[in-house]
């Protein structure tokens, strides 16, 4: 009885395959995309707030409380109206720290701070009290290199000494050049430890489907 169907169970299991990783494909493209816009608009607030002119200072006018409390009101009825977007629902609790940018392999991901699953599968983590951007020391940042989703490191293995990776926070633009890349145990956690230089190290496992080890690419802050 089991022969008879076996083809289209095959068949069937094959289509939910197929349509799942479309769907997390098509899903972690689309949060991409809104935490880059998110993000670009930050940066533009940011540029907006050093060229904006200040404001010439209004006499304070005192509003009775009556109306305050009306306003309130109003406010948190408008707040129950409002429901999150997707996006806003992926980054409650979390912080856009910047954005990467791999030229080489065509590769443009928020970073989101934490290394946690949630932080990592639609963007690239910061590993916790690691340096930041353009700072001196070891800037570690996590990805996911699988073919479900959050896989922006999937292709870091071909990266090669000269290649770019573009750090962006806030308003500033960081370079960093490739100098290294090699394969460690997860025990080796040296690889987080603070550098003199201003350095970037990416981290991801390897190899691809046992993921038992850990792949690094390192580069440091270009002076140009």
């Amino acid at each position: 009885m089991l022969k008879k169907y076996l083809p289209y169970i095959l068949i069937i299991t094959g289509i939910a395959i197929i349509s799942i990783a479309l769907y997390q494909k098509i899903s972690t493209s689309y949060y991409q995309k809104k935490l880059v816009e998110e993000y670009d608009k930050h940066i533009s607030m940011l540029n907006s707030d050093v060229n904006k002119e200040p404001e010439a200072v209004q006499p304070e006018v005192e509003i009775p409380d009556e109306e305050i409390k009306q306003e309130t009101e109003e406010e948190k009825v408008e707040d129950v109206k409002e429901e999150k977007s997707p996006v806003e629902k992926y980054l409650e609790g979390k912080e856009i720290s910047g954005i990467i940018e791999i030229p080489k392999l065509n590769v443009k991901s928020a970073i989101l701070e934490g290394t946690d699953d949630r932080a990592l599968k639609y963007t690239v983590g910061h590993y916790p009290k690691t340096a930041n951007p353009g700072e001196k020391g070891n800037c570690v940042l996590l990805g996911h290199r699988n073919y479900v989703y959050g896989h922006f490191f999937r292709r870091i293995d071909e990266l090669e000494p000269g290649d770019q990776v573009i750090l962006k926070k806030d308003a500033e633009t960081y370079t960093y050049i490739v100098t290294e890349s090699f394969v460690v145990n997860p025990e080796d956690v040296w690889v987080l430890d603070s550098t003199e230089d201003a350095t970037v190290t990416m981290i991801t496992c390897t190899p691809m489907i046992t993921y038992t080890d850990r792949l690094i690419v390192r580069g440091v802050l270009s002076e140009e």
